[in-house]
């Protein structure tokens, strides 16, 4: 490890950007893919039958992507939150 460098920080950064940076948006791609497929729109342009259950698991995704954006909005502000409603979330520190 390096004096002024650490390289264990700055691993645990590049994997939490990639994740919340390529992640989350694939992920959301992919409910919009798999809503298209399920509200009824094929490949061509025609209309296909519905499949509800490709509608459930799109909204399922969708909720799995806004978790994550309002946990990550929820720890950047866990300090700013605390302080000022006295919850200490997601590891806040009381000071």
């Amino acid at each position: 490890m390096s004096a002024w460098f650490d390289y264990a920080a700055a691993s645990k950064i590049l994997v939490f950007g990639l994740l919340v940076g390529a992640a989350l948006p694939a992920m959301f791609a992919v409910g919009v893919r798999v809503n298209a497929a399920g509200a009824g729109a094929a490949d061509d342009g025609t209309l296909a039958p519905k499949n509800p259950i490709l509608v459930a698991l799109s909204w399922a995704i969708f909720a799995l992507v806004l978790t994550g954006v309002v946990v990550g909005v929820l720890f950047i502000a866990r300090d700013f939150i605390g302080h000022h409603t006295g919850w200490y979330i997601l590891g806040a520190s009381h000071r």
